[in-house]
């Protein structure tokens, strides 16, 4: 794992304590940056307090530490509203990538003595499916000593993960083309119009409660390519699982994966006749010069052919 994920904006350090070097380097303890992600996730410093199980003094008080070691006002606090600043936008990413980086170097301090081999993988938010599922079952139940971490993350952080060495490897739908970044197909992702009651007309179908899930940019203009005319849906979003329960209790129609047909169907889902559909590849990236590189191809060879 490179050090260089870890120095990204600040020096990680265990102390509780926030100091200047003499270099002019500043050292920031990891929960200020822990109870950073905490409200802004949150939006609430109370909220916050009793996730991390301290005081929301305590909560004000690390966010200010923080700001005055950065140098710049992290969140914009109006009545009963915490958003945060252009400058806490960009600590976002490196904050995650630091504590990641934490995680992993302990972990594998842990396992060091340990036959045990790791490694931690991200996957765009929404992929996941039973395709993926069985096949890591199968790779888990052939390498025993494997240990895996799988995490369901934003395209962009994965990208800026896997550059970092962060990440070991992604699975992701279309990845840029990087050069330090080797990208494997593995299959295919095909999505199907499903709808609630016995609907044959697309148009019509997507009309009427229609759900927006989004599948990336292919699938965006695939989507105003077919339904650009059409009113705006009932809702938006990219999480499978609010989709599926909206259309459990209301009803309705949207794009989701043409193998998960049986399924849906224990859920009143039925393909739309006549819909176009969807389909784009689906592929493994990991970083060209990973120290992993020998177990990372070894692993992407279990996920070969998965058809989504």
């Amino acid at each position: 794992m490179s050090v260089t994920c870890a120095q990204v904006v600040v020096k990680l350090c265990l102390s509780p304590i926030c100091e200047t070097t003499r270099q002019g380097q500043f050292r920031v303890d990891t929960e200020l940056l822990r109870t950073f992600l905490e409200v802004r996730s949150t939006r609430h410093f109370g909220k916050a307090a009793e996730n991390l199980c301290i005081t929301q003094a305590a909560v004000s008080a690390r966010i200010k530490q923080l700001e005055e070691t950065l140098g710049a006002t992290l969140f914009l606090r109006t009545r009963n509203n915490i958003q945060l600043s252009s400058e806490g936008e960009r600590l976002v990413p490196h904050a995650e990538t630091m504590l990641l980086a934490l995680a992993r170097a302990r972990q594998e301090v842990a396992l060091g003595g340990s036959d045990s081999r790791q490694l931690l993988i991200g996957v765009r938010e929404g992929i996941w499916c039973d395709a993926l599922q069985q096949k890591l079952h199968r790779l888990l139940a052939s390498e025993p000593d494997l240990v895996l971490n799988v995490l369901s993350l934003e395209a962009g952080e994965i990208m800026q993960k896997l550059l970092a060495g962060a990440l070991d490897i992604a699975v992701l739908y279309a990845p840029p083309s990087v050069p330090e970044l080797e990208i494997i197909a593995i299959g295919a992702l095909t999505l199907r119009l499903y709808s609630s009651g016995k609907r044959s007309n697309a148009r019509l179908t997507a009309a009427q409660n229609y759900v927006y899930l989004d599948w990336g940019g292919g699938f965006s203009r695939f989507h105003a390519r077919h339904f650009g005319d059409h009113a705006p849906p009932a809702l938006r979003t990219n999480l499978k699982e609010v989709a599926t329960r909206y259309l459990a209790v209301h009803g309705g129609a949207c794009y989701l994966p043409a193998s998960q047909r049986l399924a849906l169907a224990d859920t009143g889902l039925a393909p739309v006749r006549g819909a176009p559909v969807f389909s784009q590849p689906l592929n493994i990236v990991y970083h060209s010069a990973s120290p992993q590189r020998e177990l990372i191809e070894a692993v992407v060879q279990h996920f070969a052919d998965v058809k989504a």
